[in-house]
């Protein structure tokens, strides 16, 4: 059985969120060895979670009791910064993605990353969705809109298009 989409958020200090974005970029609130935390977005809470979303191990340890083979893994939409400056953006997608590798590799076969991109810029996202599937995500998950640009805007489709001629898989998700 597969999971194709499910979430991973990975321990985010609350000072490395705020040395990218102070009010916008998520970070974990959660003790060392702690079941449960918090998505903090600024300051604000955003939503309690549990230690599946940060903890590879404990997410494979449910994935066996479940029966299920392989889960899908990808960001949560908090993270993408759509409503960043780009090569902000850019940045921090390439560090999620780093850390979205990192907390599928031990464990290669059960457990397979989706790559954030920075999908306001045209150039910025083909580049970063090229440069993580190289490192070993298996696709791209993307959001439905960004600001005001649904998918038939032409960057978007053209991201769309840079996508398919490098076959790279590309999960749509609803309300981002």
């Amino acid at each position: 059985m597969i999971d194709m989409h499910s979430h991973f958020l990975p321990p985010i200090s609350r000072d490395e969120a705020h040395a990218v974005d102070a009010e916008r970029a998520p970070w974990l609130s959660a003790e060392p060895g702690a079941d449960s935390g918090r998505i903090m977005v600024g300051e604000r809470p955003f939503r309690p979670v549990y230690r599946a979303l940060w903890d590879p191990d404990y997410r494979v340890r449910e994935l066996d009791a479940k029966g299920v083979d392989v889960q899908i893994v990808c960001a949560t939409p908090v993270m993408f910064g759509y409503g960043w400056e780009a090569t902000k953006a850019a940045d921090w997608a390439a560090q999620m993605n780093e850390k979205a590798i990192a907390f599928c590799a031990g464990h290669p076969q059960r457990l397979k990353p989706l790559a954030q991109v920075p999908l306001q810029d045209l150039k910025l996202a083909c580049a970063e969705a090229t440069r993580a599937v190289n490192a070993g995500c298996i696709g791209v998950q993307i959001g439905n809109h960004v600001g005001e640009r649904d998918l038939d805007h032409p960057d978007l489709v053209d991201f769309l298009i840079h996508c398919a001629g490098e076959k790279h898989p590309v999960l749509v998700i609803r309300g981002t």
